[in-house]
Protein backbone atom coordinates (compact mmCIF):
# COMPACT_ATOMS: atom_id res chain seq x y z
CA UNK A 1 0.00 0.00 0.00
CA UNK A 2 1.04 3.51 -1.20
CA UNK A 3 1.87 5.51 2.10
CA UNK A 4 1.10 9.45 1.58
CA UNK A 5 3.55 12.31 3.56
CA UNK A 6 1.73 12.75 7.35
CA UNK A 7 -1.12 10.31 8.80
CA UNK A 8 -2.79 13.56 8.65
CA UNK A 9 -2.97 13.79 5.44
CA UNK A 10 -2.86 9.89 4.60
CA UNK A 11 -6.18 9.20 6.83
CA UNK A 12 -8.42 12.90 5.90
CA UNK A 13 -11.78 12.15 5.85
CA UNK A 14 -12.59 11.66 2.14
CA UNK A 15 -16.54 12.39 2.71
CA UNK A 16 -18.88 14.21 5.47
CA UNK A 17 -19.62 11.36 7.19
CA UNK A 18 -16.39 10.34 8.11
CA UNK A 19 -15.52 13.71 9.58
CA UNK A 20 -16.11 12.27 13.17
CA UNK A 21 -17.75 14.10 16.38
CA UNK A 22 -19.11 16.62 13.78
CA UNK A 23 -22.25 15.46 12.71
CA UNK A 24 -24.32 18.30 13.96
CA UNK A 25 -22.56 20.69 11.37
CA UNK A 26 -21.92 18.16 8.43
CA UNK A 27 -25.15 16.91 8.01
CA UNK A 28 -27.01 20.16 7.42
CA UNK A 29 -23.90 20.22 4.23
CA UNK A 30 -24.78 16.64 3.22
CA UNK A 31 -28.27 18.22 2.96
CA UNK A 32 -27.26 21.07 1.34
CA UNK A 33 -25.51 18.67 -1.32
CA UNK A 34 -28.37 16.23 -1.91
CA UNK A 35 -30.98 19.57 -2.53
CA UNK A 36 -27.74 21.48 -4.42
CA UNK A 37 -29.13 24.53 -2.31
CA UNK A 38 -25.76 26.06 -0.93
CA UNK A 39 -25.08 29.04 0.74
CA UNK A 40 -22.84 31.86 -0.32
CA UNK A 41 -20.67 32.36 2.58
CA UNK A 42 -19.77 30.16 5.57
CA UNK A 43 -17.94 30.03 9.15
CA UNK A 44 -16.78 27.11 10.19
CA UNK A 45 -15.93 27.55 13.79
CA UNK A 46 -14.03 25.93 16.65
CA UNK A 47 -10.77 24.20 18.02
CA UNK A 48 -7.76 22.92 15.92
CA UNK A 49 -7.48 19.42 14.51
CA UNK A 50 -11.68 19.16 14.79
CA UNK A 51 -12.26 18.97 11.04
CA UNK A 52 -12.86 22.46 9.54
CA UNK A 53 -10.49 22.69 6.72
CA UNK A 54 -11.60 19.06 5.50
CA UNK A 55 -15.02 19.98 5.96
CA UNK A 56 -14.17 23.23 3.78
CA UNK A 57 -12.46 20.93 0.95
CA UNK A 58 -15.32 18.30 1.09
CA UNK A 59 -17.88 21.36 0.62
CA UNK A 60 -15.48 22.86 -2.50
CA UNK A 61 -15.73 19.01 -4.21
CA UNK A 62 -19.60 18.64 -3.30
CA UNK A 63 -19.97 22.41 -5.28
CA UNK A 64 -18.11 21.26 -8.00
CA UNK A 65 -18.71 17.17 -8.47
CA UNK A 66 -19.54 16.27 -11.39
CA UNK A 67 -20.50 12.47 -9.92
CA UNK A 68 -22.34 13.29 -6.70
CA UNK A 69 -23.93 9.91 -5.64
CA UNK A 70 -27.29 10.92 -4.11
CA UNK A 71 -26.45 11.07 -0.50
CA UNK A 72 -24.79 14.19 -0.63
CA UNK A 73 -21.26 13.06 -0.83
CA UNK A 74 -18.67 14.29 -3.31
CA UNK A 75 -17.85 11.27 -5.54
CA UNK A 76 -14.09 11.61 -4.99
CA UNK A 77 -13.39 10.02 -8.83
CA UNK A 78 -14.35 12.77 -10.79
CA UNK A 79 -11.50 15.16 -11.83
CA UNK A 80 -12.77 18.21 -9.78
CA UNK A 81 -12.80 16.42 -7.14
CA UNK A 82 -9.65 14.82 -7.39
CA UNK A 83 -7.84 18.20 -8.41
CA UNK A 84 -9.49 19.85 -5.32
CA UNK A 85 -8.38 17.03 -3.27
CA UNK A 86 -5.18 17.51 -4.86
CA UNK A 87 -4.79 21.59 -3.99
CA UNK A 88 -4.60 21.85 -7.75
CA UNK A 89 -8.05 23.02 -8.74
CA UNK A 90 -8.04 26.43 -10.88
CA UNK A 91 -11.42 27.46 -9.06
CA UNK A 92 -11.04 26.41 -5.83
CA UNK A 93 -7.83 28.93 -3.96
CA UNK A 94 -6.95 28.15 -0.29
CA UNK A 95 -5.29 31.09 1.55
CA UNK A 96 -3.73 31.25 5.29
CA UNK A 97 -5.37 34.21 7.19
CA UNK A 98 -2.44 34.24 9.39
CA UNK A 99 0.00 35.34 6.47
CA UNK A 100 -1.75 36.45 3.42
CA UNK A 101 -3.89 38.94 6.06
CA UNK A 102 -3.45 41.80 3.77
CA UNK A 103 -5.77 44.32 1.96
CA UNK A 104 -3.74 43.52 -1.22
CA UNK A 105 -4.16 39.61 -0.53
CA UNK A 106 -8.32 40.41 -0.62
CA UNK A 107 -7.78 42.68 -3.40
CA UNK A 108 -6.30 39.74 -5.41
CA UNK A 109 -9.13 37.94 -4.36
CA UNK A 110 -11.34 40.40 -5.02
CA UNK A 111 -10.30 40.51 -8.90
CA UNK A 112 -10.47 37.02 -9.36
CA UNK A 113 -13.56 36.46 -8.00
CA UNK A 114 -15.55 37.93 -10.77
CA UNK A 115 -13.68 35.77 -13.20
CA UNK A 116 -15.98 32.50 -14.86
CA UNK A 117 -15.13 29.48 -12.71
CA UNK A 118 -14.64 26.70 -15.43
CA UNK A 119 -16.26 24.16 -13.14
CA UNK A 120 -19.97 24.98 -11.27
CA UNK A 121 -18.81 27.52 -8.64
CA UNK A 122 -15.70 29.27 -7.67
CA UNK A 123 -14.60 28.84 -4.10
CA UNK A 124 -12.63 31.10 -1.69
CA UNK A 125 -11.49 29.06 1.64
CA UNK A 126 -9.64 31.15 4.10
CA UNK A 127 -8.19 29.69 6.89
CA UNK A 128 -7.60 31.22 10.28
CA UNK A 129 -9.70 33.79 8.81
CA UNK A 130 -9.04 35.74 12.26
CA UNK A 131 -5.79 36.46 11.21
CA UNK A 132 -6.90 39.34 8.43
CA UNK A 133 -6.29 43.00 9.21
CA UNK A 134 -8.71 45.71 9.33
CA UNK A 135 -8.74 46.91 6.27
CA UNK A 136 -8.61 43.13 4.78
CA UNK A 137 -12.08 42.43 6.47
CA UNK A 138 -13.29 45.64 5.22
CA UNK A 139 -12.80 44.54 1.53
CA UNK A 140 -13.74 41.17 1.93
CA UNK A 141 -17.45 42.69 3.31
CA UNK A 142 -17.65 43.95 0.02
CA UNK A 143 -17.38 40.86 -1.42
CA UNK A 144 -19.55 39.13 1.02
CA UNK A 145 -22.65 41.31 0.32
CA UNK A 146 -22.95 41.29 -3.16
CA UNK A 147 -20.76 38.25 -4.34
CA UNK A 148 -21.16 37.18 -8.19
CA UNK A 149 -23.32 34.28 -8.66
CA UNK A 150 -20.60 31.66 -9.40
CA UNK A 151 -18.37 32.71 -5.78
CA UNK A 152 -18.81 30.78 -2.49
CA UNK A 153 -16.48 31.84 0.04
CA UNK A 154 -15.91 29.74 3.34
CA UNK A 155 -14.10 31.15 6.15
CA UNK A 156 -11.81 28.77 8.76
CA UNK A 157 -11.31 29.94 12.65
CA UNK A 158 -9.92 29.45 15.68
CA UNK A 159 -11.05 32.28 17.03
CA UNK A 160 -14.43 33.56 15.78
CA UNK A 161 -14.35 36.12 18.31
CA UNK A 162 -12.17 38.25 16.27
CA UNK A 163 -14.31 37.69 13.39
CA UNK A 164 -16.47 41.09 13.14
CA UNK A 165 -20.16 40.79 13.39
CA UNK A 166 -20.70 42.41 10.17
CA UNK A 167 -19.10 39.04 8.44
CA UNK A 168 -20.56 36.58 10.71
CA UNK A 169 -24.31 38.06 9.71
CA UNK A 170 -23.58 37.17 6.27
CA UNK A 171 -22.28 33.76 6.44
CA UNK A 172 -23.50 30.39 7.76
CA UNK A 173 -22.31 29.50 10.84
CA UNK A 174 -20.80 26.00 11.41
CA UNK A 175 -19.42 25.01 15.09
CA UNK A 176 -16.96 22.70 15.55
CA UNK A 177 -16.32 21.23 19.14
CA UNK A 178 -13.65 19.16 20.63
CA UNK A 179 -13.55 15.87 19.25
CA UNK A 180 -15.05 13.18 21.72
CA UNK A 181 -12.60 10.39 22.92
CA UNK A 182 -14.59 7.68 21.98
CA UNK A 183 -14.63 8.88 18.09
CA UNK A 184 -10.54 9.52 18.77
CA UNK A 185 -10.31 6.25 19.69
CA UNK A 186 -12.65 4.30 17.11
CA UNK A 187 -9.93 6.35 14.61
CA UNK A 188 -6.70 5.67 16.07
CA UNK A 189 -7.63 1.67 16.38
CA UNK A 190 -8.50 1.61 12.76
CA UNK A 191 -5.15 3.29 11.63
CA UNK A 192 -3.10 0.76 14.25
CA UNK A 193 -5.30 -1.64 12.23
CA UNK A 194 -4.37 -0.82 9.06
CA UNK A 195 -0.90 -1.32 9.64
CA UNK A 196 -0.99 -4.56 11.38
CA UNK A 197 0.27 -3.22 14.77
CA UNK A 198 -0.20 -4.04 18.40
CA UNK A 199 -0.94 -0.90 20.40
CA UNK A 200 -1.79 -1.88 23.88
CA UNK A 201 -5.00 -0.32 25.61
CA UNK A 202 -2.70 2.11 28.33
CA UNK A 203 -0.78 3.53 25.28
CA UNK A 204 -4.02 3.90 23.24
CA UNK A 205 -6.02 5.54 26.17
CA UNK A 206 -2.53 7.74 26.77
CA UNK A 207 -2.69 9.21 23.48
CA UNK A 208 -6.29 9.87 23.34
CA UNK A 209 -6.31 11.66 26.96
CA UNK A 210 -3.50 13.50 25.66
CA UNK A 211 -4.80 14.82 22.30
CA UNK A 212 -7.36 16.58 24.08
CA UNK A 213 -9.95 16.44 21.40
CA UNK A 214 -8.22 17.29 18.95
CA UNK A 215 -7.55 14.60 15.87
CA UNK A 216 -4.51 15.80 14.39
CA UNK A 217 -2.53 15.63 17.65
CA UNK A 218 -4.07 12.17 18.13
CA UNK A 219 -2.90 11.14 14.73
CA UNK A 220 0.40 12.62 15.18
CA UNK A 221 0.91 10.44 18.16
CA UNK A 222 -0.08 7.29 16.15
CA UNK A 223 2.49 8.11 13.49
CA UNK A 224 5.35 7.91 16.09
CA UNK A 225 4.07 4.64 17.68
CA UNK A 226 3.77 3.04 14.17
CA UNK A 227 7.42 4.49 13.03
CA UNK A 228 8.65 2.76 16.31
CA UNK A 229 6.77 -0.46 15.65
CA UNK A 230 8.03 -0.50 12.03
Amino acid sequence: MKRGNGFYNKYRPRQFSEVLGQAHSTEILRKQSILNAFHHAYLLYGPSGTGKTTTARLLAMSLNCTGMNGIGEPCGQCQNCKTIWDGANWDVIEMDGASQRGIDDIRDLKLKAYLMPIGAKKVYIIDEAHGLTEPAWNALLKLLEEPPPHLVIILCSTDAGRIPATVKSRCQLYPFYQVAPKYIKEKMSGIIADWGIELDGQALDFIVQTSAGNMRSAENMIEQCVALKA
